[in-house]
């Protein structure tokens, strides 16, 4: 991982979307896909690296994509402690195994679509 104090997005108008998801593959791919609709994603292992990121980097993080099911934390977790210490952030989870815990929380079943995702996150950041 690379120091969350030196990471910047190239533009100041840029959406930051911090991606909790534990598989490497899916992780790249979601994190391509966000960079492709144009925003600066910081990427994490599991819930505890994202709380860690979130911990380390200074600028406004816009928003939180979360797989459910993970090691050492998981997405609920992860969200419950985000949302205290980023008060406002946008949270949205996304599983393959289970369903949405709550209408109320943005979530994304998998396997979805790059353009499904896009089309989420602009949502969620509206």
């Amino acid at each position: 991982m690379d120091d969350p104090k030196d990471l910047r997005p190239p533009r100041d108008d840029q959406h930051v979307v911090l991606l909790a998801e534990d598989e490497p593959v899916v992780r790249n791919i979601i994190r391509i896909a966000l960079a492709s609709g144009g925003y600066f994603v910081l990427a994490a292992c599991d819930g505890k690296e994202a709380l860690q990121i979130s911990r380390q980097y200074p600028g406004t993080i816009h928003a939180v994509l979360t797989d459910i099911e993970m090691p050492k934390m998981d997405g609920l977790q992860l969200r419950e402690k985000i949302l205290k210490e980023r008060p406002g952030i946008k949270v949205m989870l996304m599983s393959g195994r289970v369903e949405s815990p709550d209408d109320d929380v943005p979530f994304l079943q998998k396997p979805f679509k790059p353009a499904d995702l896009k089309k989420q996150m602009r949502e969620l950041l509206r």
